[in-house]
């Protein structure tokens, strides 16, 4: 059954003391798109990432956030031994000029600039987490796909539905056409025999015939009929699929084609109404299928 293009899931993974949490929000995207929240020390491992996504969600635009806590985080931070020894050295000179008591401590330098320096982690210390990382994603993406699934399942039945509601105004459509020609036949004859009376001239009937025929040439929808039935045909089989979303799409806009050539060629008023709840049943396909993956 088709797959729904929006949902959320989340999963974590421990291992020791470490835990790794995911969270994962896909939201409508005609294409694939991946945006990761996390530590700048964690972008090594983005491609890895979005392999694993891609193996599961093949449109959308994917919003991660990845955190990871505890020992196996790889530090990001040093002292700068030779900035702190600065500081200390610049203190002990304050104090001795100023005949005040050295402090015992260093806890108040420790906040000053400088003292701590962030350096990025190793590309290795930062692969070695993948193991923790993969499960803990693993673990989203199934949360993520069962959501999906689910309202998939409820788009795929609700457009089964406009599906059979497309067919019913078809069928109402054919079977008006044959009165349409009988109407005009006779609408046509009652307005000739009125122009004719009293100038002594007559109507024959293969000229009425001939006129006849031609307003069933310039309105002939048999084909447009026969097209439609074939692209909800269609369009009701791809609904099986898991990612039917773009070959929906086309569908959808083929459909919307010979809904409008149907009602410009109409001559008659119902075929008219009819057509107009013709396209609205495949504008409101056409607004499900953008939640399709």
């Amino acid at each position: 059954m088709a797959i729904s293009m929006t949902g959320c899931g989340d999963g974590s993974a421990s291992e020791g003391q470490s835990t790794c949490r995911v969270e994962l929000r896909v939201v409508n995207n005609r294409f694939f798109k991946l945006a990761l929240r996390s530590r700048d020390a964690f972008a090594t491992l983005e491609p890895r990432i979005e392999a694993a996504i891609r193996g599961r969600v093949r449109r959308g635009a994917v919003q991660m956030t990845l955190d990871v806590t505890g020992p196996a985080v790889p530090a990001g931070r040093r002292f700068d031994h030779g900035q702190l020894a600065a500081y200390l050295d610049d203190l002990e000179d304050f104090c001795a000029t100023h005949r005040i008591p050295a402090p015992q401590t260093i806890d108040g330098i420790l906040g000053l600039p400088g003292i701590l320096v962030e350096t990025p982690p190793s590309s290795d210390a930062v692969q070695q987490l993948w193991p923790l990382v993969n499960r803990s994603l693993e673990a989203a993406l199934d949360g993520l796909e069962r959501m999906r699934r689910a309202e998939g399942n409820a788009l795929a039945n609700d457009m089964q539905s406009g599906c059979g509601a497309i067919t019913q105004s078809i069928a109402a459509i054919r079977q008006r056409v044959p009165a349409v020609l009988a109407e005009h036949r006779s609408r046509l004859t009652d307005r000739v025999t009125k122009l004719l009376e009293g100038s002594g001239a007559t109507l024959s009937a293969a000229d009425l015939t001939r006129e006849v025929a031609l307003i069933a040439d310039r309105s002939d929808i048999a084909e447009e009929l026969v097209r439609l039935e074939s692209h909800v045909a269609q369009f009701s089989r791809l609904l099986e699929e898991e990612s039917p979303g773009r070959s929906l799409d086309f569908l959808s806009q083929e459909l919307a084609r010979e809904a409008n050539t149907i009602a410009s060629k109409s001559v008659d008023v119902a075929i008219a109404h009819m057509a107009v709840d013709l396209k609205t049943h495949i504008e409101r396909l056409r607004e499900q299928i953008q939640n399709i993956e």
